[in-house]
């Protein structure tokens, strides 16, 4: 496992000239030191899962994750820049601080989610369920948002919300979907502070 970490290091050092992109599949948070979760940049991800996890000031800047649980965790200052995450469970999860600028999410779920002071800045959202969270102080300037499930949301302090290229979320559920035009969208959301 050491080794892996250490090619992917050569690999981000160079710009992939050396060393190898870190691939990592069925692996848990547990089987990794906290050096080797700061070293998760731009690495690819499958089956992974991170459970009673503090990842503060992780940076996931264009990592690609696929089926991947996330569980009990927390996320301070973490980076998930032009990351691109697919089919991935977030569950009891907060994400304070946290960047998703350009970040794309491909048919995920955030089940009592906590997003607080973050960006949402050119965030790409796509058929994506999100039950229970609370999104307080998010900033959607740009924000692309498409079939996002809304079950039971919390908003508070929506930033720059009608500034979103597009936001469709569907307040019925994913077998009948009820979906918003971008401009009830919005006002659904302004009317559910």
């Amino acid at each position: 496992m050491e080794q892996l970490f250490c090619n992917h290091r050569k690999w981000l050092e160079s710009e992939g000239e050396s060393g190898e992109q870190l691939v990592l599949e069925n692996i848990s948070s547990e089987q990794l030191t906290s050096e080797q979760l700061r070293l998760l940049t731009d690495s690819i991800l499958t089956e992974c899962s991170f459970t009673d996890t503090v990842l503060s000031k992780i940076d996931f800047y264009h990592t690609e994750m696929y089926s991947c649980r996330f569980s009990k965790a927390s996320f301070h200052k973490a980076q998930f820049i032009k990351s691109e995450v697919n089919d991935t469970d977030f569950t009891d999860i907060i994400f304070e601080c946290t960047n998703f600028s350009n970040a794309e999410f491909f048919d995920c779920n955030f089940l009592r989610c906590t997003f607080d002071n973050s960006t949402f800045v050119s965030v790409g959202i796509w058929n994506t369920v999100f039950n229970e969270c609370t999104f307080a102080n998010i900033d959607f300037e740009s924000a692309y948002i498409e079939n996002a499930v809304l079950v039971n949301p919390k908003f508070v302090n929506p930033v720059n919300l009608d500034k979103a290229t597009r936001i469709i979320i569907n307040v019925g559920t994913i077998k009948k979907p009820v979906l918003l035009s971008h401009e009830e969208s919005v006002k659904w959301i302004q009317e559910h502070l």
